[in-house]
């Protein structure tokens, strides 16, 4: 049996032993800080064993009598920790903010998605070459599976990367009979929270599985209308007429703007960094990147900054120190020709 195990986590991918390592050992801090949910976490971890081990998944698959749709494998990990057995989540490895999603429901826009991503954006890990269409499918497999007889809820909220993912599992779920019932979790954590002034949830996977947990129990989904249904289903078709490659959550709608909305967020950024360094030496990308998404409140894709930094030294805006392999291994500092730009 250690042999076979010696074998099987050779053949997975290094995103893979990855996240089989991070599931692991988010699953034993929680055994840990949760005596109540020592049983369930455990068995959790046998699953997990089991999947290394390449063992088939439907022999040992939990009853579910509802079925969850969520934008993101890190968000549906949460909720599967806060929703617990009886509770089916899918998460599909998305980030419907960037990219095109022009035709995206068609082979031709699947694929012209994938190259976009593939020549502007740097995935860790060789994500896209070694999972992203695997995973893409299998997550498509699931979601044509999902029983007629089964709820389903989709979870959303302020933000364009779910607005436009929910709008997308609306189009999928088209000729589903089943009931289809939609959380927004922004709305919900004001209606069941106490909220600060300065404290605005723009994203689910940001809320801890015990609140989204609340969420459900307090029965905040809403049961879709056939004609809401039709509604989503015809803004998705109107979404995917576009090439555009960013959009952004405006007005409470899904916004295109240009790819360089973004660029004098990161301009004002790493001048602010500058300032503080009392000169212009090079800072990390990561760093900069960092500091943008607390402007932002985090509602953009940090790899599509990343992408933008590359711009802009492109463009002859930043100079360069490093390789721009990601966003950790090289540094950039404003021009000096460029010091007002953002101005």
């Amino acid at each position: 049996m250690i042999e076979k195990l010696y074998q099987s986590i050779e053949k997975l991918s290094g995103s893979e032993a990855r996240n089989l390592l991070i599931n692991m050992m988010i699953k034993i801090k929680n055994m840990r800080e949760s005596k109540d949910l020592q049983e369930e976490l455990l068995g959790e971890l046998y699953s997990l064993y089991d999947e290394a081990l390449g063992v088939s998944q439907s022999k040992m698959e939990i009853a579910f009598n509802t079925v969850h749709i969520a934008c993101g494998e890190s968000t549906a990990g949460t909720l599967r920790y806060g929703l617990g057995r009886g509770n089916k989540v899918i998460g599909i490895p998305e980030f419907f903010s960037i990219g095109s999603i022009w035709e995206l429901h068609k082979d031709v826009g699947r694929k012209h998605r994938y190259e976009w991503l593939k020549d502007h954006i740097n995935m860790e890990m060789d994500y896209l070459e070694e999972e992203y269409e695997r995973k893409i499918t299998k997550t498509l497999e699931e979601i044509d599976a999902i029983p007629g007889d089964v709820p389903i809820v989709i979870w959303t909220a302020d933000n364009a990367e779910e607005q436009t993912g929910m709008r997308y599992f609306m189009y999928l779920l088209k000729e589903k009979p089943n009931d289809v019932l939609l959380i927004n979790t922004s709305l919900a954590y004001q209606e069941l929270f106490v909220v600060h002034d300065d404290q605005y949830f723009h994203h689910t996977g940001t809320i801890y599985p015990e609140q989204l947990k609340e969420m459900y129990k307090k029965n905040v989904a809403k049961l879709l209308s056939v004609e809401e249904r039709d509604r989503y289903q015809r803004e998705w078709i109107l979404l995917t007429e576009s090439k555009e490659v960013l959009r952004i959550w405006q007005n409470k709608q899904i916004t295109f703007v240009n790819e360089s909305h973004f660029d004098s967020f990161i301009i004002t950024a790493i001048q602010k960094l500058h300032a503080e360094q009392g000169h212009k030496d090079f800072i990390l990308a990561a760093k900069i990147i960092g500091e943008v998404l607390g402007l932002l409140k985090g509602s953009v894709f940090d790899a599509f900054l990343e992408y933008r930094i590359r711009e802009l030294v492109y463009n002859g805006v930043f100079e360069i120190k490093g390789i721009p392999k990601d966003m950790r291994s090289y540094s950039v500092r404003v021009k000096n020709n460029v010091e007002t730009l953002s101005e």
